[in-house]
């Protein structure tokens, strides 16, 4: 910054548009760090933040998983309202139908003829 070149903190703050306020708090968040480390420490934290929110992600699903095999069996009806309070939540999507597999005409002729 501008304070090693024989500037006050005060005047290297306002030529880099920064009050003296957010040049302190940096110093004491980035002290003694250089360039390179203090973007890597930014990184890690963005990677933390991320890390932290798939964690609380699982551990939701993990709870009403858990809440989901306590209850009594429900009726069709009262498990899907169930699951339509859930689901929303969920950052695994709702679950799809398996594809239905056409199989091939001369597969059922071969069956058929089989019998």
């Amino acid at each position: 910054m501008l304070v090693g070149e024989d500037k006050s903190i005060h005047q290297a703050c306002k030529e880099a548009g920064i009050t003296d306020v957010t040049y302190y708090c940096w110093r004491k968040e980035y002290g003694g760090l250089k360039g390179d480390q203090a973007r890597r420490l930014k990184e890690l934290e963005r990677e933390n933040q991320r890390l932290k929110r798939i964690v609380a992600d699982l551990s939701f699903e993990k709870a009403t998983l858990k809440d989901a095999t306590e209850l009594k069996l429900l009726s069709p009806e009262r498990w899907r309202k169930e699951y339509n309070t859930v689901w929303p939540h969920s950052s695994l999507g709702r679950p799809r139908a398996p594809a239905v597999i056409n199989p091939k005409p001369h597969a059922l002729e071969q069956a058929v003829t089989m019998q």
